[in-house]
Parts: C-alpha cells; structure tokens; sequence
C-alpha cells in the first residue's frame, strides 16, 4: 500500500440520507443506488450506456456505525465517500460515472493510490 499527503475533505452521510441523494443525482443516462449494506461497507451500483450497451459496475464504500440507540448498525450507518474498491469499471469513462456522488478529486486520489494496469493510461483523473 502506498500512502500519500492528502489535505482534502471527504464527506459522510448515513445510509438513508445517501440512498435520497443517489435518487436526487440519478437520471435517464445513469442510475445510481446502494447494492448491499454490510456492518462495515455499503456497495454503490451504476446502471449506465457505454458504447451503445447497457453496462454496470460498483463501488464499494467504508461504512461505521452512528451510535445513536435509534440507528441499529445494519439499518443507517455513517458512509465514508471515499471509496475502498470499484468493481465493473473497465475505464476511465466507466470509472467516472460515480464522479456525480465522490467528486473528481475523490476519484483522482483514488487512482493515484491504485493506479490501473487494465486501462489503457495510467491515470485516469
């Protein structure tokens, strides 16, 4: 693993407030909504068209519970917008559907610290 400075923020939400934003910044081209929520992580998907075929991938994000005696750990945990892994992205493009929700500098840190020997450049952002 390679560590690096970062000074930037990131966001948190809690599980039912993400799911109302994934809603507010879907449309027609692209669908986002939460896959899985587990204790410790919460699986974004994307529906979306690249190169004329119906695609999809996913990104998984940390997650850590409230601690709020309302908020049981598996029904709203806080979700950390900074994304652990992706799954289906094949490119840069793919990659950059998720940029509505993380942010292009989220996604830039992201690819500095895991840079893709599949794609055809090594940097994405």
């Amino acid at each position: 693993m390679r560590l690096t400075a970062r000074k930037q923020n990131v966001t948190v939400m809690t599980v039912s407030t993400l799911r109302e934003h994934l809603d507010t910044i879907s449309n027609d081209d692209l669908r986002l909504s939460i896959a899985k929520v587990h204790r410790d992580r919460v699986s974004i998907r994307a529906d979306f068209t690249s190169s004329g075929k119906r695609r999809h991938a996913s990104a998984t994000l940390p997650a850590y519970p409230t601690g709020s005696a309302e908020d049981a750990p598996a029904n709203n945990l806080n979700v950390v917008l900074d994304p652990i892994s992706f799954d289906g992205a094949t490119s840069c493009a793919e990659l950059h559907v998720f940029e509505p929700l993380l942010g292009h500098d989220i996604l830039e840190h992201y690819e500095k610290l895991h840079p893709s020997e599949a794609m055809p450049m090594s940097r994405c952002c």
